[in-house]
């Protein structure tokens, strides 16, 4: 599969301003912002109390995951499909990997932007930047494969909202609530949004994220990223032969 610099930067170059002209993919960009500034607020007696560093961190972080990789990166596939130019893309030179790599690469340095916005604002120990970065980059791509496919079997940018509900509670009530049910914690191993909020909580706290003790969770992320890979190849394909 062919992956072209020069037609990677002028995709890209695409993607940026389309992402800043959809006013509703601007609106997922402000919302874990505004969470955190809201949550930092409200719950800063809480933040107080042994244990619980990192919740508010954690929390937006999940909502940063659960929001503009899903909806937001489906939203820009949908809207090329509107305006047809994904079909021309397809039809043209353009292989998979490249328009990937463009709205993934775009996607994820806006989430990068807001990620450290959420990390200082939350004062979070500076000890923890680099592991949170390193565990929110990894389980970002795998979110934002998902994305990508919800983006390409969308009839249009209203009906992403329909099809990444599903995947955005299965992303972000788990690793909310998976202490208070068996059958939510049993779900929840299986997430990679858990997975990563466990990690973000153990660097909070000074531990590091590549002990074995987070072989599993570093599993369970991969495993999503290549099943989202797998998915999107699949149906970048199908719909190359639609009609």
């Amino acid at each position: 599969m062919k992956l072209r610099l020069h037609t990677l930067l002028v995709l890209m170059k695409k993607d940026i301003h389309m992402m800043f002209s959809n006013k509703n993919v601007i609106i997922l960009i402000l919302l874990p912002v505004g969470f955190c500034a809201l949550y930092q607020f409200m719950f800063a007696d809480v933040m107080q109390k042994e244990g619980m560093e990192g919740f508010i961190l954690r929390l937006c972080e999940i909502v940063n995951l659960s929001a503009l990789p899903l909806t937001g990166l489906a939203m820009m596939v949908a809207e090329e499909k509107e305006k047809h130019t994904l079909r021309v893309l397809m039809l043209s030179d353009v292989s998979a990997l490249e328009y990937l790599m463009s709205k993934v690469l775009v996607i994820l340095c806006m989430m990068e932007l807001v990620n450290v916005f959420i990390f200082f604002v939350t004062a979070a120990p500076v000890h923890a930047l680099l592991p949170f970065l390193l565990i929110t980059t990894i389980t970002s791509i795998s979110v934002l494969l998902f994305g990508s496919v919800i983006g390409i079997i969308s009839k249009d940018q209203m009906s992403t909202g329909t099809l990444s509900t599903p995947l955005m509670v299965l992303f972000l009530i788990p690793p909310m609530f998976n202490d208070m049910n068996n059958a939510v914690a049993g779900l929840a191993k299986f997430v990679p949004t858990t997975s990563m909020s466990d990690m973000i909580d153990a660097a909070v706290q000074g531990q590091s994220i590549l002990s074995g003790d987070f072989l599993s969770g570093f599993a369970v992320i991969i495993a999503w990223t290549l099943l989202g890979a797998a998915a999107f190849i699949f149906m970048y394909k199908k719909h190359r032969m639609d009609n």
